[in-house]
């Protein structure tokens, strides 16, 4: 900046007018906030019972999988409900060695409403969270809290998804007949665009021409009706592992012409 410059501008940072101090470390102990309380043996057994359950139906799911349709590594969605106080523990839901990916979050609508996450599962870790909640249950930490308890005792319960539970705008907006054809935005990983179409013209979803692209994500329109997408996730891979293989996606809308 020119000395002469006029220095009626507040926003510019202006040269040699800063004080240097050392850095002091606060005083008070900041403490993670505490986790919700639950009865440990009870609070186990109800997501064993809870995930026991989705993983019948994912399996089911995945046997039916149409070969013509199916793309990338085999796997499921979840649903995993959290206290809407716990967003923490979205964070946790994911492991990247196992290839899992938290691909939506849906907020709390009411006060009261929980907080959901939409997790892909591929199908060799199917037994992530259940293995989890055995340790929870069974074993302690150094310290001696249950193993896993950030993780374990921030899930309200958990089901297999649908493609409702990737919808992340307000639910009012969602169709409530699962066969009306409505306009969606498919939020698709970038590089995913071509197989998504590929999958589309099978299930005979129509798709806009144009496309708005974002970095790493690529937004389509498609004309489909909600049970069909529930076919799209069914046979979607969220995974990362593989370049050029699935299409993990995300639906807002519809929009209405």
């Amino acid at each position: 900046m020119a000395d002469d410059f006029p220095r009626d501008r507040p926003h510019f940072l202006l040269r040699n007018n800063g004080v240097r101090e050392p850095y002091l470390r606060p005083k008070q102990i900041i403490a993670p906030p505490e986790l919700p309380a639950r009865e440990r043996a009870a609070h186990a057994e109800a997501l064993a019972q809870a995930i026991g359950q989705s993983l019948d139906a994912a399996r089911q799911q995945m046997a039916a999988r149409d070969a013509a349709i199916a793309v990338g590594t085999p796997g499921f969605y979840l649903e995993i409900q959290l206290p809407a106080s716990e967003r923490a523990g979205v964070d946790l839901l994911a492991d990247r060695r196992q290839h899992m990916e938290v691909v939506a979050v849906r907020e709390p609508e009411q006060p009261g409403d929980p907080l959901r996450a939409s997790v892909f599962v591929p199908a060799r870790a199917e037994n992530y969270y259940l293995r989890k909640i055995e340790a929870y249950r069974t074993s302690h930490t150094q310290s001696g809290r249950p193993r896993h308890e950030p993780l374990v005792s921030r899930i309200d319960t958990v089901r297999l998804a649908t493609a409702r539970s990737l919808f992340t705008d307000e639910d009012r907006l969602f169709p409530q007949q699962a066969n009306e054809r409505v306009w969606w935005e498919v939020w698709l990983r970038e590089g995913r665009r071509e197989t998504f179409e590929r999958v589309a013209r099978a299930l005979n979803i129509t798709l806009r021409a144009h496309a708005v692209r974002f970095p790493e994500r690529e937004v389509v329109l498609a004309l489909s009706d909600a049970a069909t997408l529930d076919r799209v996730i069914a046979h979607s891979d969220g995974s990362r592992a593989s370049p050029g293989e699935g299409y993990a996606c995300v639906f807002h809308g519809p929009w209405r012409r």
